[in-house]
């Protein structure tokens, strides 16, 4: 599992990076992804086993990040990466990575917003005296990129495992 743990960490550490420089997870991840998965099936079968509950989270992501990305939370790459990573992760962790994505999203979430009222605070006060909604609604829709999220989420997952 420390191999996996590992690979998935590097992996994630690259997505991270290319979505802070770019705001955008290609399509490219959720291949690496696929072919991930396929070769911890077969060089750590004792670890990764092969079932349909393996496809129950992501599929579940897949919803969710539908609904995500439709409040501008979260892009449509993302939500594709995170279900192909989620098919790369052993069922026994999938729980516990959904439970760290769900508090460093509102974590990182919450820091956003937080840091963003602080920069533009006179903009956003402009907005609002001025009756100016449409620019008030773009500045509360803003995406962060979520790379980073997954990254938090990863690293929390390992110090649950290896506690």
């Amino acid at each position: 599992m420390i191999l996996a743990y590992l690979l998935i960490l590097a992996e994630l550490v690259i997505v991270s990076w290319i979505d802070i420089k770019i705001k955008k997870i290609s399509n490219f991840w959720f291949v690496i992804n696929i072919v991930l998965t396929m070769f911890f099936h077969i060089c750590l079968s004792e670890v990764y086993e092969f079932d349909w509950t393996l496809f129950i989270m992501p599929i579940s992501w897949v919803i969710v990040g539908f609904f995500l990305f439709l409040s501008k939370i979260m892009g449509a790459g993302d939500s594709k990466y995170l279900a192909s990573l989620f098919i790369a992760v052993p069922v026994q962790y999938h729980l516990g990575l959904f439970e760290n994505l769900v508090y460093s999203t509102i974590v990182v979430g919450l820091m956003t917003i937080l840091i963003s009222l602080i920069r533009d605070f006179k903009k956003i006060k402009a907005y609002a005296f001025s009756n100016y909604w449409q620019g008030l609604k773009e500045f509360i829709g803003s995406r962060f990129s979520y790379g980073p999220v997954i990254l938090l989420a990863w690293l929390m997952l390992g110090f649950k495992i290896w506690k």
